[in-house]
């Protein structure tokens, strides 16, 4: 099993340093390896295994630095990637494939992965055929957990480890089958539109078409965390705003949730979270929680949590926020949806769990909604604080304010 080891001969640990100094802005497989490692470490936020040295990425090896008493500059040299990484005195059987295996993976590695897991006991039992579907992702999930390991469903360096010894052993005798996880909480998931009702279009992309993809994913995750997950609609249909809400109503849903694009002129971006307009702080914190989770998987401009008098968040009795998930109008907004389609979908189901956690801690900050005419330094003027200070703590991308965001006020 691979274990960490704080050597720093960069010639003995696996994978082998790549002979060059890794810092912020450069790209390659040695950037994505780090980032994968990190993550198997507990990285938070957890980070897109891009191959690109950004801020968060840098900001995460600062904090794994101080956490091995490395000079902490945020550089990967020999000595951090030698307590990054794993000594490897016997090869892994099978070898690690390299790179980590993740969903819409497929090949000999994947088809080992799930004839390991059965031999494990994996309930339900997977198909072998070297597919990395929902199934295989919820039983390396489960794996994970049951040994520990952070579980996002991906199959790293430790992973991997983890299934596989440094030498053969007989296979475990198939265990008798287990009830699934009973579940916690009842979460409705809505994708907006759909059926004759595309949302915004533009040119061939529907607005309906990205938020069923993501809230299919989104209740994916929830679910292989035992979460009792109803989609208001999982197909191409038409629903009504009414059913939306009295789906969410019969069943007394802990908390709903509605996807959505934006639409505007070709230069209005990014993400925002609507509640109702007299939504009570439990549900602002709600939205808060869903919202800094996508934040940190990286956007174009965050417009904040605001609250609005749409119809399914209006008329929902269980805590509702409505997602804008980027503006399909705009051609960033679509390549970030795209590009962090998976990331997204994460952060996501993070925040509905951390939106759903009792008792909650308490929060060191108020919330205030912003009234036309408010700016930001009068804001800060207001409560005794500073524009750096709120824009910090609201992760906001500038200081212009919409009418009706809500923002966190340090107490």
């Amino acid at each position: 099993m691979v274990t960490t080891s704080n050597t720093n001969d960069p010639l003995r640990v696996w994978p082998p340093y790549p002979g060059v100094l890794l810092r912020r802005d450069m790209r390659g497989v040695s950037v994505s390896q780090v980032q994968e490692r990190l993550n198997e470490l507990g990285a938070t936020p957890r980070l897109a295994t891009d191959g690109i040295f950004g801020p968060i990425t840098e900001a995460a090896v600062v904090a794994f630095q101080r956490s091995r008493g490395l000079a902490s500059d945020g550089i990967v040299g020999p000595l951090t990637w030698g307590a990054l990484f794993s000594p490897a005195p016997q090869p892994l059987w099978p070898p690690y494939p390299g790179t980590a295996q993740r969903r819409g993976a497929r090949g000999e590695s994947v088809r080992q992965i799930q004839e390991r897991l059965n031999q494990l006991g994996a309930n339900p039992r997977l198909a072998v055929d070297g597919s990395f579907g929902p199934l295989t992702e919820a039983a390396v999930i489960a794996f994970q957990r049951s040994r520990g390991l952070v579980p996002d469903g991906v199959v790293g360096p430790l992973t991997w480890g983890a299934l596989f010894p440094s030498a053969p052993t007989p296979p475990v005798p198939p265990q008798p089958p287990t009830p699934p996880p009973v579940p916690t909480r009842t979460i409705v998931l809505d994708p907006g539109h759909g059926g004759s009702d595309p949302g915004a279009v533009m040119g061939t992309r529907r607005e309906s078409d990205d938020n069923l993809r993501l809230a299919l994913a989104v209740q994916r995750l929830l679910q292989a965390q035992g979460q009792r997950v109803i989609m208001t609609r999982s197909t191409n249909v038409n629903v009504s705003l009414a059913e939306r809400s009295a789906i969410s109503n019969r069943n007394n849903a802990d908390i709903f949730v509605s996807f959505h694009r934006n639409s505007a002129g070709p230069t209005a971006n990014g993400v925002e979270n609507f509640v109702f307009t007299t939504a009570p702080t439990g549900t602002v914190q709600n939205a808060f929680d869903v919202l800094d989770e996508i934040i940190n998987a990286g956007v174009q401009r965050n417009r904040g949590v605001r609250r609005g008098n749409f119809a399914v968040i209006r008329n929902t009795n269980a805590p509702s926020m409505l997602l804008e998930m980027g503006f399909i109008t705009n051609t960033r907004d679509n390549q970030l949806f795209d590009q962090n389609f998976d990331a997204y979908a994460a952060a996501i189901a993070r925040g509905i769990m951390t939106a759903l956690r009792t008792p909650r801690p308490p929060m060191p900050y108020t919330f205030y909604t912003v009234t036309a005419s408010d700016n930001l330094q009068s804001i800060a003027n207001r409560f005794g604080t500073t524009q750096a200070a709120l824009m910090q703590l609201n992760k906001l991308s500038g200081p212009g304010l919409i009418t009706g965001q809500v923002l966190k006020i340090p107490r």
